[in-house]
């Protein structure tokens, strides 16, 4: 691997250190001074309907950490976040110390079902690629590395637990389940990435048996309004397929979302 270089941006929530070769995170970031900002807008909304702290798993270098920690620090709430590739992860601790963020702590661990250990392929981040979807796998192979996997329910404490984001690259359902004690003990607000059509319709059965309402959200990369105005749109027609969950006993409007009604329906999947 050759030598890793980073920048810093005066972005839209802070001050951020990027990698320039990261196409999606990193780019967007240097381009925009912001990353899929129509997400973020969806998880402050979030943010305001619960109580308590919020927990990120698969924080990544933390786009949307540093203003969940920023919004949750005014309101005296603390984020809790996980992201398992030690690179990665080393920006993300980065990104929070740089503003100042000390209502956030910070694993590197994956989450999953159960205790353990999980391997991935470590790509060359000093070469361009998207470092957000390194997958975790069970089964540690030549030129793999291991990280600690934990279950959420041992990690989350006795404190109030209102929001939990998932971005786990396919994960989210096994991370889930380790979480089944912290879901029925504080019925948090959900938002969790679901863009694997064959993994999709356990997802949304398992959350509907779990007391969850569903619905679509479907944030674009780009926006029009964003921080440093530019108008090249360099991610077109792609959008993040997300999956806003809201315990079945509140009663809850969510605009003109579409909701989950079927598990074998996905947004991807071809008419």
């Amino acid at each position: 691997m050759t030598k890793l270089e980073t920048q810093l941006v005066n972005a839209r929530h802070g001050i951020m250190l990027v990698n320039p070769r990261d196409y999606f995170v990193g780019q967007a970031i240097i381009a925009y001074g912001e990353y899929s900002e129509p997400e973020w807008q969806a998880l402050a909304a979030l943010v305001s309907q619960s109580q308590g702290d919020v927990i990120e798993i698969g924080a990544n270098i933390g786009s949307h950490s540093v203003p969940l920690a920023r919004a949750l620090s005014d309101r005296g709430r603390r984020l809790i976040a996980f992201e398992p590739q030690p690179v990665v992860f080393q920006m993300l601790c980065a990104n929070l110390a740089l503003n100042g963020l000390a209502n956030a702590l910070a694993w590197p661990f994956a989450c999953g079902a159960e205790p353990g250990v999980v391997a991935f392929a470590p790509p060359d981040y000093a070469a361009v690629g998207n470092f957000g979807a390194v997958e975790m796998t069970a089964s540690a192979g030549a030129g793999t590395q291991t990280v600690p996997r934990v279950r959420l329910d041992d990690w989350a404490g006795e404190s109030r637990v209102g929001l939990i984001k998932i971005d786990v690259e396919g994960q989210e359902l096994a991370a889930l389940k380790g979480a089944t004690a912290t879901l029925a003990r504080h019925r948090p607000l959900l938002y969790l990435e679901n863009d694997r059509l064959d993994r999709s319709p356990e997802l949304i059965t398992w959350l509907d048996a779990a007391g969850y309402r569903l619905w679509w959200h479907l944030p674009p990369l780009f926006s029009a309004t964003n921080f440093f105005g530019q108008a090249e749109n360099r991610y077109p027609n792609l959008v993040s397929v997300n999956m806003i969950g809201v315990p079945r006993e509140i009663d809850a409007q969510m605009g003109d979302l579409r909701p989950v009604e079927n598990a074998a329906w996905h947004p991807l999947r071809p008419a």
